[in-house]
């Protein structure tokens, strides 16, 4: 009976964290490894990792080894720490996004590189020459840091000086912190940019906020451009013009990558690219 829970249940790694389940990007990716998991014969157990078993998340992972594969869905826990620490053990681990090219490991990611260069391309359409960034916190997002990287490439590509009083980094991912950094620039950055990308669509809705509050017209004054392609974007005004990655799609992918490696029907690494959609709507 043990066995046969083994060999049919999937980890599902997070942080422990209540944040995972209130961001969609995560919920969005979530609804995609069940829909996946759903048409299996396999099932899933949660994981959550806490700050002080960051240091060896394995130890929780493999004490209670119900589980044939494990899907890794990380806040805070670099992606890195999991693969250096189950290094040696046959268990298959699937990540998302944080892409690095010199690891090897089973990922499933979208291309921040094309990202970045559909909202700069679409401003620089539009006539916008000062474009700012809030970029989310890059201590362990990768994706963060390349985002900035690619942003300052094409301002230089492009011929656009780089002003820092267009640029804040947040200390979170959530529209709280997308509201507070956009004040601070309203407040302190004179005059404000003619437009700002942002890292994710919570820290634009953020923005938007700020702006409406202080009465700055969006996008007459300051366009805004978010990135993820989340359902609520839709929905605030103005609707949000964003970069949407295939997270539901995505988190498929990784179902089908894990059971095809614990099967044996995949050889590692396994690694799936995904392209960035341009999804225009009345912010820029």
């Amino acid at each position: 009976m043990s066995e046969m829970k083994t060999q049919r249940t999937v980890g599902l790694l997070t942080s422990f964290t209540p944040e995972i389940f209130k961001s969609e990007y995560f919920t969005r990716i979530i609804a995609g490894i069940i829909d996946a998991l759903r048409e299996s014969d396999y099932d899933v157990k949660f994981i959550m990792v806490k700050d002080e078993e960051y240091a060896d998340p394995t130890r929780k992972i493999l004490k209670e080894r119900e589980i044939a594969g494990l899907l890794l869905l990380t806040w805070r826990i670099h992606p890195k720490h999991i693969r250096e620490s189950l290094e040696g053990s046959e268990l298959p681990v699937v990540i998302i996004n944080d892409y690095t090219p010199e690891v090897k490991a089973n990922i499933v990611y979208c291309n921040n590189k094309t990202g970045v260069e559909l909202a700069f391309k679409h401003l620089l359409n539009r006539g916008y020459r000062k474009i700012g960034m809030l970029q989310g916190p890059d201590e362990d997002s990768l994706d963060a840091r390349e985002r900035f990287q690619f942003y300052g490439r094409l301002m230089k590509e492009y011929g656009l000086s780089f002003e820092p009083s267009y640029y804040r980094k947040c200390d979170y991912f959530f529209e709280e912190d997308g509201y507070l950094k956009m004040m601070d620039m309203i407040h302190n950055s004179h005059p404000l940019p003619r437009a700002v990308i942002c890292f994710n669509d919570d820290l634009a809705i953020g923005a938007l906020k700020a702006l409406r509050e202080s009465w700055i017209k969006c996008p007459e004054e300051v366009a805004v451009m978010g990135y993820d392609g989340i359902e609520r974007a839709k929905y605030v005004v103005p609707s949000l013009t964003t970069i949407r990655q295939p997270l539901e799609r995505m988190g498929r992918e990784m179902v089908q990558i894990l059971l095809g490696l614990v099967e044996g029907k995949l050889q590692p690494p396994v690694q799936k690219e995904f392209s960035p959609e341009l999804i225009i709507r009345q912010s820029a």
